[in-house]
């Protein structure tokens, strides 16, 4: 028994010693908090921008939304080697941690305040004051209500919500039948799978069908059956999909990222499509910012941080690759494309072609 403590002992030294070596060998260190509506653009464009190579991913087995990754840029020696760390957590969460100073885990075991938090949701939506921050736009994100064909079969007729159905969706849920939104029953009951509250895809949803109210979330207990969500809502897409494929007669919220094989509900008539975003008649979606804190506040990032985001940011907008990268196109709306405009989270469309 001494023997066997001795070597988990021993182990548990070698992997903290493994985790401190990954994290002393980077030169410069960039932590990217905040949503994971687009996370599969942020993780491309890393490998775009560590033109020397990448030489080690870690990601988190229970969320891969928490990764790092290591590696150089090839024509910029100076950075050294470069870690970036992501923690995709929600938008709404980074900017709490950005603008408070507070620490979040990363993929190494490090607690570390976020460099940099990148938000579908605007700071001032959620009650944090916007001119803490510099901000870069770098696309438009769009939402969807959907549901899934083989789990819901009383809802196949359902293709469409109102603002009024989806605000009485998400007030009570769990309560109404399926016929209420124009499916085949009166004697079944409608759930919603919805992200929670750390979420821009909650915040921006809620923003844009204009609702207010406490929401009913559902998920499932042990035994599969349907029960009120604790946590008031997903952390994740994916984990939205999860439950639409045993919740039955179930509807979930996600970005257009994570539709993935579910079928999107119009709105207002309106089928999702990025033409229809960008055209204006498709309303739910929004501007994807990134922020971090202006010279001379506690936080800033340094020059060597300031050129890691500046090439990343370069990347992610990048005219070539926003108009063929499969892990943009449908999903996400290019700024260039965009032929209208708006102010605030779930506010007036305003033409830009005129």
């Amino acid at each position: 028994m001494k023997n066997l403590i001795r070597k988990a002992a021993q182990l548990a030294v070698a992997s903290a010693g493994a985790v401190a070596a990954f994290m002393a060998r980077g030169d410069t260190v960039v932590f990217v908090a905040g949503g994971n509506a687009s996370q599969n653009v942020l993780y491309a464009n890393v490998t775009n921008i560590l033109t020397g190579g990448v030489t080690n991913v870690i990601i988190t087995s229970t969320n891969s939304t928490v990764r790092t990754y290591e590696g150089t840029v090839a024509n910029q020696p100076g950075l050294g080697v470069v870690t970036i760390h992501f923690s995709l957590l929600g938008a709404v969460q980074g900017l709490n941690d950005l603008a408070t100073q507070n620490t979040e885990w990363t993929a190494t075991g490090a607690s570390l305040v976020p460099t940099l938090a990148v938000s579908s949701t605007s700071p001032s939506a959620v009650g944090i004051d916007p001119n803490l921050f510099t901000a870069n736009t770098t696309l438009a994100v769009p939402y969807a209500f959907i549901k899934n064909p083989a789990t819901s079969p009383n809802l196949a007729n359902v293709t469409n919500l109102t603002q009024r159905q989806a605000a009485y969706l998400e007030g009570a849920a769990g309560t109404l039948p399926s016929a209420f939104f124009g499916g085949s029953s009166t004697n079944d009951v409608v759930y919603l799978v919805p992200r929670n509250t750390a979420s821009a895809v909650r915040t921006e949803i809620d923003a844009n069908i204009y609702f207010t109210g406490t929401i009913s979330a559902w998920t499932t207990n042990s035994a599969g059956q349907p029960v009120p969500d604790p946590k008031g809502g997903q952390s994740s897409g994916s984990a939205v999909r999860n439950l639409l494929k045993v919740l039955p007669e179930a509807i979930g919220t996600v970005a257009a990222q994570d539709i993935s094989t579910m079928t999107p509900l119009a709105y207002e008539g309106v089928p999702f499509s990025i033409t229809n975003v960008e055209n204006g008649s498709y309303p739910l979606w929004y501007y994807e910012q990134w922020f971090y804190l202006p010279a001379g506040a506690q936080g800033t990032p340094s020059v060597p941080q300031l050129d890691v985001i500046t090439n990343l940011l370069g990347a992610v907008t990048n005219a070539n690759f926003q108009a063929t990268n499969s892990v943009f196109v449908g999903n996400f709306v290019p700024l260039s494309g965009l032929q209208v405009s708006r102010s605030s989270d779930g506010g007036p469309i305003q033409s830009t072609q005129y």
